[in-house]
Order: C-alpha cells, then sequence, then structure tokens
C-alpha cells in the first residue's frame, strides 16, 4: 500500500519544515503559545495541498543530499556518525584519517546548499499558496500539538491519497 510510505515522508517534511520554519518560530513565539484549533476545512484543505506539492521538492532534495555524500566518498552511515561527532565537538577523534574529514566537509557543505534551496523551495511553495506564512506555521504548531488537529489532517491526507 502505497499510503503508509506517503504518510511517512509527509511526517518527514514536517520535520523538514520545522527545520526551515524553528529560526522564525523562535523570533515569534516567546514563550508558550497557545495553540489554536479552529481551522476552516478550506484552511486546512490548503494545508493539505502544500504538503502534498512539497513531497517532490523533499525527496529531491533528499537525492541530491545522498548523492553529494556517496559522491565524496562516505556512506550515509558514516557521514552520519561523522555529523554526531562533530555536534559532540570531536570530529577529529572520529575521523580515521584526515581525508575523511575533507570529505565530510566536502559532503557537509553540499549538504547545506541543498538544504537551503529546500528551504527556498519550500517558501516559494508557501508564498504561492492561500495560506499566509503566518497561517502556515498556526496549522504546522497545531498539527504537531493538538491531537484534534493532527487526526482531522490525518484524515483529510488519508482522502487525499485513497480518495
Amino acid at each position: 500500500m502505497i499510503y503508509p510510505k506517503l504518510i511517512s515522508k509527509f511526517f518527514l517534511l514536517l520535520l523538514t519544515i520545522s527545520f526551515s520554519l524553528s529560526s522564525a518560530f523562535a523570533q515569534q513565539l516567546p514563550g508558550q503559545m497557545e495553540v489554536k484549533e479552529d481551522f476552516s476545512e478550506e484552511e486546512l484543505k490548503e494545508f493539505v495541498r502544500v504538503n502534498v506539492a512539497l513531497i517532490p521538492v523533499q525527496e529531491n532534495a533528499q537525492e541530491k543530499m545522498v548523492e553529494a555524500i556517496q559522491s565524496s566518498g562516505l556512506t550515509i552511515d558514516r557521514f552520519q556518525q561523522l555529523a554526531q561527532a562533530q555536534q559532540a565537538g570531536n570530529l577529529r577523534d572520529a575521523a580515521e584519517t584526515p581525508e575523511e574529514v575533507a570529505q565530510f566537509n566536502d559532503a557537509g557543505q553540499k549538504v547545506m546548499a541543498t538544504q537551503e534551496n529546500m528551504q527556498e523551495e519550500i517558501q516559494k511553495v508557501i508564498s504561492d499558496s492561500k495560506l499566509s506564512e503566518q497561517e502556515f506555521q498556526q496549522i504546522y504548531v497545531a498539527y504537531t500539538q493538538s491531537a484534534k488537529v493532527k487526526e482531522k489532517v490525518d484524515e483529510m491526507m488519508d482522502k487525499e491519497f485513497n480518495p
């Protein structure tokens, strides 16, 4: 069944969007924000439509990131291990050779460029939608924090992929 695969991509996409919007949230949401739940049917349909439109954007970016990592000579697993080591501040200790550090840095720059391009595409799709960026963010926050909104959006996604 294709639906579970698409839903898992939807959740992955929401995670991706959360990273791209996190700085905007940090600037706009000081402290705890009350979650709005009373969205119109049209607003939720547009939110689903936007997310469906973003699936190929995310898939394309994911393919490019995998290609960038592999073309640098690293496996995905090794890149992730080195990324974790870098975050912990011990990349040089985790890398087997200086060449591996160079491979990681090369792949990392390509991945970051791909992520920046993807974020621009995400912003364009949202901007071209019937939702303002703020409305999209409100629905996104509600989707992640409100069981009621999540259930409604998931139901709409199910209807989208299984008419």
